[in-house]
């Protein structure tokens, strides 16, 4: 048994003592917002193309799991220590395309936790931010505590052939 397998179980039994306790205290189940059921419904009779399950995980289709992921091997890495806003922007530009022509899947980037900052992570939020515009970034999350935690991202890079998000 392994840490994600220990978090599942404790998220199960988390949330059926809740359904318990609420059980108990004869609480009318909370009420389901219209925009979502309306878009369970819709799910419900169009379901999800391939097409978009390929486009958030690459050409596979095939969806990662987070220990599908954490097993995955780093295949480059960038530290942006030391660099100003417009140096990182410009390393991790260059940081993907290189990245992309090598096929590489997983990437690390080091931005620190921003204990020299005043405020949150200038860095680290540079770089969520720019996660976000970028075509080829895919699912991305803190790395691992053995991998900086806070002051490290891992991301999975989008195939070329595929479309931007």
């Amino acid at each position: 048994m392994d840490f994600g397998d220990i978090m599942n179980d404790w998220d199960a039994r988390k949330q059926e003592s809740a359904r318990k306790a609420a059980a108990m205290a004869k609480v009318p189940p909370a009420r389901e917002s219209p925009a979502r059921s309306a878009q369970e419904r819709w799910l419900e009779l169009h379901g999800v193309s391939q097409d978009a399950l390929r486009d958030e995980e690459g050409e596979s289709g095939l969806y990662l799991s987070r220990r599908d992921i954490d097993a995955m091997p780093v295949d480059a890495i960038l530290d942006l220590h030391g660099k100003t806003a417009t140096e990182a922007e410009s390393a991790l530009a260059d940081f993907f395309n290189a990245a992309r022509a090598r096929s590489s899947r997983k990437l690390l980037i080091i931005h620190g936790k921003g204990l020299h900052s005043e405020g949150e992570s200038v860095l680290g939020t540079l770089v969520a931010r720019w996660l976000e515009r970028c075509p080829a970034a895919g699912r991305n999350g803190k790395a691992d505590r053995t991998q900086g935690g806070s002051g490290a991202t891992w991301v999975l890079v989008k195939g070329g052939d595929q479309r931007s998000r």
